[in-house]
């Protein structure tokens, strides 16, 4: 029988018992249930491949790995500060399901990122060892916020850059799946269930 028919049946059979139904019918793209905004469409998250800030490489995605990528600067006064501490507010709330997700920031800002201030920046929003921030020459990073629609000018006053403020959620199929806006507050409560759907914890 088509799905559409043995739908109608179910919810005549419910209201005639006077129980109210919400049917939703549709494909399902495999998509998980989540907290954050979800794209109508998922689309793959563009191979990115860099060095962190001990110049260690960094690949995101992984095979099988669900991840977290948000776009930062270390020198920002107040968006990049603000998303840090959500994202390791997060990651606390989420316990052992944190170890199933890689997060990594791109930088923004190739000139004022170096190392020594984004590890100054991971230090501070208690980041050390589970975020890796990406930095690079303006020529490296360049491609990487092309590839994820990402608008990236910092200047000669980096407290003024204008960048794309978004945390976007990587399922263990490399899709993108849905976004956090970084520029308005988001609740870490709803990052740490959603980081617990796409590990599966």
């Amino acid at each position: 029988m088509p799905r559409p028919a043995l739908a109608a049946i179910v919810v005549a059979a419910l209201l005639a018992l006077g129980v109210a139904a919400v049917v939703v019918l549709g494909g399902d793209d495999g998509a998980p249930p989540l907290r954050a905004a979800t794209y109508p469409e998922l689309r793959a998250a563009p191979a990115t491949l860099g060095r962190d800030q001990e110049g260690e490489p960094v690949q995101v995605p992984r095979a099988g790995r669900p991840a977290i990528v948000t776009f930062l600067f270390a020198n920002c006064p107040d968006v990049c500060p603000l998303v840090g501490q959500e994202i390791s507010q997060a990651l606390e709330l989420a316990g052992p399901a944190a170890d199933g997700i890689d997060v990594v920031a791109i930088s923004v800002d190739p000139d004022g990122d170096t190392r020594a201030s984004v590890r100054n920046y991971l230090k501070v929003h208690r980041l050390e060892g589970r975020m890796r921030y990406i930095v690079g020459t303006r020529a490296d990073l360049a491609p990487m916020w092309a590839a994820w629609s990402v608008t990236a000018q910092p200047g000669g006053d980096v407290t003024k850059s204008v960048h794309t403020a978004r945390v976007v959620l990587i399922d263990a199929q490399g899709r993108q799946v849905a976004s956090y806006p970084g520029g308005i507050p988001f609740s870490p409560e709803d990052l740490a269930a959603d980081i617990r759907t796409l590990t599966g914890g």
